[in-house]
């Protein structure tokens, strides 16, 4: 407001600010409505999802300990969705809150050396020579 004083324009005080236009829009309305003490108070608005209740997020959290259904090897976001009846965004922000990684894929890269072969036989003749003795 002080910066609306001064006259700057809405492009200036938007670079100054760091804000949108319907920011400072918004905060010239506030205080013609509502003077200095409509700029203190902060107008906070409920957010138009409703949060997840606990409940759901701890069954969440007790379904990974378990098995998946039907013949699936591994939980996706996907299936665990459908079965905790949330979404996906919302199985993905509860598994990065307590730290439970999405499924991974374990493989084994197979190397291009020539002398792989060799040399992974020698590693298992020495695993093998350590358990005869």
């Amino acid at each position: 407001m002080l910066a609306t004083a001064d006259g700057l324009g809405t492009l200036k005080i938007m670079s100054l600010a760091g804000v949108s236009k319907t920011a400072v829009w918004r905060w010239r309305v506030r205080f013609m409505e509502a003077g200095v003490e409509g700029l203190l108070l902060d107008k906070t608005r409920p957010s138009r999802i409703p949060k997840l209740a606990y409940e759901v997020a701890d069954g969440i959290v007790a379904l990974n300990l378990g098995e998946p259904p039907s013949e699936t090897t591994h939980w996706t976001g996907l299936v665990m969705a459908q079965v905790a009846g949330v979404s996906l965004t919302s199985v993905q922000r509860i598994w990065r809150a307590h730290g439970l990684p999405p499924y991974r894929i374990r493989t084994f890269k197979l190397s291009h050396d020539p002398t792989f072969a060799a040399r992974v036989c020698d590693i298992v003749g020495l695993y093998v020579e350590r358990d005869r003795s």
